[in-house]
């Protein structure tokens, strides 16, 4: 693959709790050029602050809209579709229903990322739209379910913090007349007072030299700001300053009138008139806190830190692999790159793949061969979505088969390829041909590594990382619960996981539970306790040195967003009830 990415054109969606974007870009050396936007309010988030679902019309309306843009992008001749979504689907105990809805209407979906990658995306699309400070500045996105922080320089992103703040969430959460009396202002800034407290003293003290400000909400403030003060539309954007006493002022204003008198406001959206006021309420506060006198508009925000993002990565990428001793590796993580599949992902199947491989040695009784063929099945599970995405497990066998992977046998390479082959819904059949002509040990050893692949894969549902280690307990009554080290978001991860383990259940003949533990709960390396390698005992899964210097090379700043090509995760079959949780 040729590092240079000029002249290859980007899609960008992000699908946020208020509004769906798109930008669709032509990249260049060092940077992109935006040729069209879109956006359609679709407010997926609509009624599910309260129960934490989102509701069956907001996740239809969502996903029509969605294809809608993945359409167009597609009309654009787009060579890479990035897809993200955040607040909204991140929260709702029902995220996967839209990601599902809107797969079965695109064709892709998008991928639910964590408000630390969020936040990390916004800070990367303003420091490409402006420029930035060599001491600390704040960067401030509001959103319809969060507002991002980022305490940041010209070098990096210091700190990022999400806050509970969104527009959206404030109007459904804490309801106001219309228009709002004092007691309704009072308690929503008791609110919002207590909310940035928190959030300031999570990012630290800092002395900053300005502020940004990124997102729909700011945007419309500062249009509607300076169109009452002047009677003209702003020029520009990026780059235009919104004083303090400015947004006071219009602030003022708008407590005072009813939604119907704020929809006729000049440069005012209609469909943000109803949450305009908890939104210039949350910035004043920001902005007083800081001791600024104002803040500067960025016109980028999450797209185009998709875009930036892959772009950087996409050079890095390139000469990743070179420095691998090890032939098999090397070979694995050339063929990760030559079809641009999702290196972080990849890696960390891998490692929770290997992870749960060791736990269960009891239980399988296989050997170091067999654990290297996970590992090099895990990472190269995926491969096949550069073909596409329907049936990508079937492709990923005919790649792994004809890529030319240096340093295996022919075997090896066959029961790799027939282990990522069943990594989703199928399961192994001896009427498979590719399985059948295995050998009887061969083919018990591909339904044990596939079944553990399942799981695994489902654990890494959003592709972001968020369960950071697992360990196995056995169930005197037969079968065993997996307890997996995860952050609070992990909905997603525990919700595929638990769908893809029903060949595992089989394999040991006894339900498998899956359930969190305290994220600031220690897991302790169990040993196999019953047989399998001693010198294991106590071990948690091993990565191979070369592995590990690649993964240095990879700064968590820069973990890969999702697109047409590198979303690999799809919901297995319906687990059987035993494998319920």
């Amino acid at each position: 693959m040729n590092a240079d990415t000029s002249g290859m054109r980007i899609a960008a969606i992000d699908v946020g709790t208020n509004s769906i974007h798109m930008v669709i870009a032509d990249t260049r050396p060092g940077g992109f050029e935006v040729i069209d936007r879109e956006r359609e309010v679709v407010q997926i988030g609509r009624g599910s602050f309260a129960g934490g679902r989102l509701r069956a019309e907001a996740i239809q309306r969502s996903a029509q809209a969605f294809a809608r843009f993945v359409q167009l992008a597609r009309r654009h001749q787009v060579d890479r579709i990035l897809c993200t979504a955040t607040a909204a689907v991140r929260e709702a105990r029902n995220g996967g229903e839209f990601l599902s809805a809107a797969r079965a209407a695109a064709g892709i979906g998008p991928r639910v990322i964590p408000a630390e990658e969020e936040g990390r995306l916004i800070y990367l699309a303003v420091k490409a739209a402006l420029q930035l400070d060599d001491k600390p500045s704040l960067i401030v996105d509001i959103g319809g379910g969060s507002v991002q922080l980022v305490a940041a320089n010209r070098e990096r992103a210091i700190k990022t913090v999400s806050a509970p703040l969104g527009a959206l969430r404030l109007t459904e959460l804490m309801p106001t007349s219309d228009p709002p009396v004092p007691r309704d202002i009072a308690r929503l800034q008791r609110h919002i007072r207590r909310t940035c407290r928190e959030a300031f003293a999570t990012l630290g003290e800092h002395r900053y030299a300005r502020v940004f400000g990124s997102s729909g909400s700011i945007h419309a403030l500062a249009h509607i700001a300076h169109a009452l003060e002047t009677g003209r539309p702003v020029s520009q954007i990026n780059g235009h300053h919104l004083a303090i006493e400015s947004l006071r002022k219009l602030t003022r204003r708008l407590q005072r009138m009813t939604t119907a008198e704020r929809e006729h406001l000049p440069g005012m959206d209609v469909h943000r008139a109803e949450i305009i006021v908890p939104a210039a309420m949350v910035l004043l506060h920001i902005l007083e806190e800081t001791g600024l006198d104002g803040i500067t508009i960025s016109d980028f925000g999450v797209r185009e830190g998709l875009v930036t993002d892959y772009v950087q990565r996409h050079a890095q990428e390139i000469t990743a692999a070179e420095h691998i001793d090890d032939l098999r590796l090397r070979s694995a993580m050339q063929a990760l790159d030559k079809f641009r599949a999702n290196v972080p992902h990849a890696e960390h199947v891998q490692k929770l793949s290997l992870e749960l491989f060791d736990r269960l040695q009891p239980l399988h009784g296989l050997g170091d061969e067999a654990r290297d063929t996970l590992r090099f099945a895990a990472l190269l599970h995926d491969l096949g979505a550069a073909v596409g995405y329907d049936r990508h497990a079937d492709h990923s066998y005919y790649v792994i088969k004809h890529t030319n992977l240096r340093g295996f046998t022919a075997d090896e390479v066959e029961q790799i390829a027939n282990v990522a082959r069943y990594h989703s819904k199928a399961r192994p059949r001896k009427r498979d041909a590719s399985f059948g002509d295995l050998s009887k040990p061969a083919r018990r050893t591909v339904r044990w590594l596939s079944a553990i692949l399942r799981i695994a894969e489902g654990l890494d549902r959003s592709h972001y990382q968020l369960v950071k280690a697992l360990r196995v307990k056995r169930r005197p009554a037969g079968g065993i619960v997996i307890r997996v080290n995860a952050r609070r978001d992990a909905q997603l991860e525990l919700w595929a996981a638990r769908r893809r383990a029903d060949a595992l259940a089989r394999l040991i003949g006894g339900p498998v539970r899956i359930v969190t533990e305290r994220g600031d709960e220690r897991l302790r390396p169990e040993a196999s306790r019953n047989g399998g390698d001693p010198g294991r005992k106590g071990r948690k899964a091993r990565i191979t040195p070369a592995a590990r210097a690649i993964a240095k090379t990879r700064s968590r700043a820069n973990s890969r967003p999702s697109g047409a090509k590198s979303l690999r995760s799809s919901p297995a079959r319906r687990a059987s009830r035993t494998s319920r949780s």
